[in-house]
């Protein structure tokens, strides 16, 4: 099984590029999905696709390509039934706790996009196509779920979650926040009340965060080896130096392997025979701007990154915008025929 990470800044054509890419693999004979932890739901209008989180086959197309929203609540919900305690998961999932981390607590959307890569890696899926949330803070995705997984490996973590509810059970609540450092101080900041609920909650909780950061190690250890992952760098010729720069050093800090900068959105088709003055003269010499920038911006990154990255892949802009089969073939055509420089 191979894993494909498209990230990138907004206003790139990463959801384009990432869905283009997963159909280049299904019309190559692959079982191939495309799964976008992107919140504006973008994949959802370029595929025609359904509301809801199951898996679909992707219609009008050739070749076997799903495609997948990543749906935060269901995907934790998922988690929680899958490894609670036997008898305990109803418990979990109308905990008063429960239900304000599922709606509310920032970063959820991050923690949860490992937690569906791993989920989907069962399915017996080919190729995973991952298209990230638009950012530079796109690394969230891949960080924040191996702190979490090292918070709960933590030995405070991991005393008070199995410990409370022996504590409760014998009369020995106050005694136990007295003795462990952790009970008081969060007691001082949040009040007895809410720490109670908390600490009765995770106490629950805990064999679903242990089974989590198990598979986020797992998972963040197979996008780390380049026999199974490739990460991909969208960006626009505007941006290019920029963007190119800046993922790929935060990759190699992190041992992610690249494989690819895709330069999308480029206006370098000849115009042909020019006007001659008028307004749609000036319109032409503006077009021959542009395009001499965005060569000059691919020929920066070509010199600059063409021995430290697998492909330097260039995108000609589309006249219209990806939102079905039609365009989205459009794109995946110039995608496996690209000057693979």
């Amino acid at each position: 099984m191979k894993i494909i990470v498209c990230l990138g800044t907004g206003g790139v054509g990463k959801t384009s590029v990432s869905a283009a890419t997963a159909l280049s693999l299904a019309r190559a004979g692959e079982k191939a999905l495309v799964l976008t932890t992107d919140p504006s739901l973008r994949l959802k209008t370029a595929l025609g696709l359904q509301s809801g989180m199951t898996e679909q086959k992707v219609p009008g197309v050739d070749g076997d390509l799903w495609a997948a929203l990543l749906d935060v609540h269901t995907t934790l919900n998922d988690a929680v039934r899958m490894n609670a305690k036997r008898g305990e998961e109803e418990k979990i999932l109308q905990h008063p706790i429960y239900k304000t981390i599922a709606s509310s607590l920032s970063g959820m959307n991050e923690l949860m996009a490992l937690e569906r890569i791993s989920q989907l890696m069962s399915r017996g899926y080919q190729t995973i196509v991952v298209d990230t949330a638009p950012s530079r803070h796109v690394m969230e995705v891949l960080d924040k779920p191996l702190m979490f997984a090292d918070l709960s490996a933590s030995k405070k973590v991991k005393l008070v979650s199995r410990t409370y509810k022996f504590v409760e059970a014998m009369g020995l609540m106050s005694v136990g926040r007295s003795a462990l450092e952790v009970y008081a101080r969060a007691e001082e900041i949040l009040g007895g009340s809410l720490v109670k609920q908390i600490l009765d909650f995770y106490s629950l909780f805990y064999p679903v965060a242990e089974a989590y950061a198990e598979r986020a190690r797992k998972t963040g250890a197979l996008l780390r080896d380049p026999s199974v992952t490739e990460f991909r760098v969208v960006t626009t010729p505007q941006k290019a130096m920029r963007d190119t720069e800046f993922f790929l050093s935060e990759l190699a800090k992190r041992k992610f392997p690249v494989n690819m900068v895709c330069i999308n959105r480029c206006w370098l088709r000849p115009l042909g025979e020019k006007p001659a003055g008028g307004l749609a003269g000036e319109v032409a010499d503006w077009y021959e701007s542009v395009s001499a920038s965005h060569r000059a911006a691919i020929e920066v990154v070509k010199n600059e990154f063409a021995e430290s990255v697998g492909r330097i892949c260039v995108l000609d802009e589309l006249p219209r915008d990806v939102d079905g089969a039609e365009a989205l073939r459009s794109l995946e055509t110039q995608l496996t025929s690209s000057d693979p420089t």
